[in-house]
């Protein structure tokens, strides 16, 4: 009887333990096709396209700090400018899909600069969106002494005075440039010369000089000059009016679509990331970006926040990607 009893315990545990080691191996594979839970357990590196001391450099360095709290490991900012962006992002494509190396780029690294050359990368194929933090919307601006009041009016002087109309903006083939360009596209009446300059400030500039007819700058640039009365905003870019703004419409109120909405900012992987590992980088940047601290900063900054998660994120990228390669076809 004792030695029945003795045999059975023997094959009981050695069923045990055949069970266990099965559910751990299981277990290790399905943490292995997540990309693993315990992430993060070593330093992050957080790129940005540009040089230090920009837009990019302070949102990644607000941010890299809050993630720095809740994941419990060093995030660090390393900055890979050159090739308008493109330098940085091919520096990602490259790197390995762990969730360690993400970027914090921006609409012309990510749309316009891979459509405008041949720079080694397809942001709809190469890279993984986690989520967008900014957007700063655009204003159409005219000079206040130009007597110009309305869109309507830009665009009716425009068409009785052909060759004459002119926009600024920050360079031709950056975003500014391209929004206005499909937008006057629509308009075949309308003909209003582009003028590049080398940034926002110098199209503000020409515009209180009434060297040109209007500018295109985001809302942030010309504001201050429509407070002091030197300068009209006749519409802004945003499905919504803004709230500094109250009675500046909208081009979508005015009956316009727009190929985009402003000069937004926003994190991304290497294509192959485990989404688990994207998930746990999104709901980390969401809840940096609810942070009172984080939001007084991006306010003073100037930064207007504007979360979309990786679902909504990767949707406006492919969007924006389609439409803004066919308006860089038509420029070229």
């Amino acid at each position: 009887m004792m030695k029945n009893s003795k045999r059975f315990t023997v094959l009981f545990l050695a069923l045990a333990l055949v069970i266990l080691t099965a559910c751990t191996k299981e277990a290790g594979n399905e943490s292995a096709s997540k990309g693993g839970s315990d992430f993060p357990k070593r330093p992050l590196s957080l790129v940005i396209p540009y040089g230090p001391g920009g837009s990019a450099d302070v949102q990644a360095r607000l941010i890299g700090q809050s993630l720095q709290k809740q994941l419990g490991e060093t995030v660090n900012v390393v900055s890979k400018p050159g090739a308008a962006g493109a330098t940085g992002m091919n520096s990602l494509k490259g790197s390995k899909p762990d969730g360690y190396t993400i970027i914090l780029t921006a609409v012309g690294p990510s749309t316009l600069t891979p459509n405008a050359n041949e720079v080694g990368y397809n942001v709809s194929e190469d890279f993984y969106p986690i989520a967008q933090v900014s957007e700063a919307p655009y204003g159409i601006a005219v000079n206040t002494n130009s007597g110009i009041e309305s869109l309507d009016d830009l665009l009716n002087f425009a068409k009785e005075n052909p060759g004459k109309a002119t926009y600024g903006t920050t360079g031709a083939g950056l975003h500014q440039h391209v929004v206005t360009s499909d937008f006057l596209n629509q308009l075949p009446d309308v003909e209003m010369e582009h003028v590049p300059f080398d940034g926002g400030a110098e199209a503000v500039s020409a515009l209180l000089g009434n060297h040109i007819t209007a500018a295109v700058n985001t809302i942030s640039e010309i504001i201050p000059h429509a407070e002091s009365n030197a300068l009209k905003i006749l519409a802004v870019t945003t499905d919504e009016r803004l709230e500094s703004l109250p009675d500046v419409p909208t081009f979508k109120e005015l009956g316009y679509e727009l190929v985009g909405q402003g000069a937004w900012f926003g994190f991304m992987a290497p294509k192959d990331t485990p989404k688990e590992i994207v998930d746990t980088l999104d709901e980390a940047i969401k809840m940096a970006l609810e942070d009172d601290k984080v939001k007084e900063q991006f306010e003073n900054a100037g930064l207007p926040i504007k979360y979309l998660n990786s679902d909504e994120f990767k949707e406006k990228v492919l969007v924006e990607n389609e439409k803004n390669a066919k308006v860089i076809q038509s420029l070229n």
